[in-house]
């Protein structure tokens, strides 16, 4: 397990915190941050994680974790960082289930900075995957036909690829399968953009697909296989929002303990009273906490564990309840100045998309709990499995 970054990580790292440190051509509001976005392109973020045979340097998911976490550190607004997460997603998509030819086709683009989405979320279903009405119907000559709807897809308008999850027809809640096709493919439609209560900056919208025509080429794995796979997939996006929700306190951290000292109430510094030294600690404690719990989820993740699954949702969580909890606190440390319009109010703005972002907490809770008893199960049969056999003499 990663105890500590070595010289190499570590100057990954402090590479891409000078990335996320650096506002100069700040965006407008509400627009894609696609100056920094083409930065970490040109710095080679991609690269680290897809193989030299398509044009990345190969390296592994700790580097890219560094870098990651390094970004997370100092930007002030998620939006971007959570751009970063659902592309790592994809590589992750087409490194375990890509086909050669799909490897071949969208590799290359990720690694020249084109955006990818993944579309899991029904406008009637939510995250119930087994009950998605995007259904996947047979068509002539070994073809398949794609209607229905998705949304709060990230980069829903501006992707060109985009991974669909749906269901085979009348397979019940059986059959999920992924699809994995570009956003031009005729059939498929990007609704407006959302409006949100924060993260402008990371655009998300509504994708409709009508007789939207498919081959077998555009399966992303077994068709019917695809909630496992889709697990796999997604469980290393939710390591990563666990991990980047304790980082990006940071900086809000770091100012936050600077106002406490200036800050004086009945004759002293604010920071002397113990009520704000706790909140401060509390922060503290909760981004290490995160940071951790994640390295662990990584760890066992990348190496296969049976309880990886479940470690990545505990991160999950960890790391939204630090984010979202600090957020509020830090208003409340600021008193009515944090309830202006600012930088403390923008980021709790933001931070309240931790509570939905990669999975509700009832999600999480109800996949920890249906793991929780699949691990038990298997301890329970597995010293059945190991007695020795007896011979009648």
């Amino acid at each position: 397990m990663q105890m500590h970054w070595n010289e190499a990580r570590a100057a990954i790292r402090a590479e891409y915190a000078r990335i996320g440190q650096s506002e100069a051509g700040e965006p407008p509001p509400g627009a894609f941050d696609r100056r920094r976005w083409d930065r970490l392109v040109q710095a080679g973020l991609w690269r680290m994680v897809v193989p030299p045979e398509h044009g990345g340097a190969g390296v592994d998911w700790w580097s890219f974790t560094a870098a990651l976490e390094g970004l997370a550190s100092t930007i002030r607004h998620p939006g971007l960082v959570l751009s970063v997460i659902g592309q790592a997603g994809m590589v992750r998509a087409l490194e375990l289930y890509g086909t050669e030819a799909q490897r071949r086709r969208y590799l290359r683009r990720i690694l020249a900075g084109e955006l990818s989405a993944t579309a899991i979320a029904d406008p009637d279903t939510g995250t119930d995957v087994r009950a998605t009405s995007s259904i996947l119907a047979p068509g002539p000559n070994e073809t398949f036909v794609l209607n229905g709807a998705k949304h709060n897809i990230a980069h829903a308008g501006i992707a060109t690829m985009v991974l669909i999850v749906c269901k085979l027809a009348g397979e019940g809640r059986e059959g999920i399968s992924l699809v994995l096709v570009d956003t031009d493919r005729p059939g498929l439609r990007a609704g407006p953009p959302d409006h949100k209560l924060g993260n402008a900056d990371l655009p998300t919208g509504r994708l409709e697909f009508d007789a939207m025509a498919l081959d077998y080429g555009d399966l992303l794995g077994e068709p019917g296989r695809g909630l496992g796979n889709l697990v796999n997939i997604v469980s290393l996006g939710r390591l990563y929002y666990g991990l980047v929700g304790g980082w990006l306190l940071e900086p809000a951290l770091a100012e936050a303990l600077d106002y406490a000292q200036r800050r004086q109430t009945f004759g002293v510094p604010i920071l002397d009273h113990q009520y704000v030294q706790k909140k401060l600690t509390d922060i503290r404690i909760g981004i290490e906490t995160s940071r951790w719990t994640a390295y662990g989820a990584l760890h066992q993740l990348l190496g296969g564990a049976p309880e990886a699954a479940m470690s990545c949702s505990i991160a999950k969580i960890a790391g939204a309840d630090t984010v979202i909890a600090a957020a509020v606190d830090l208003l409340r440390l600021h008193g009515s100045d944090g309830y202006h319009e600012g930088r403390v109010s923008g980021f709790l703005r933001d931070a309240m998309a931790f509570a939905s972002v990669g999975g509700t907490d009832e999600m999480h809770r109800r996949n920890i709990m249906g793991q929780m008893l699949r691990l038990h199960r298997r301890a329970q049969v597995a010293p059945v499995a190991a007695q020795p056999m007896r011979v009648a003499g």
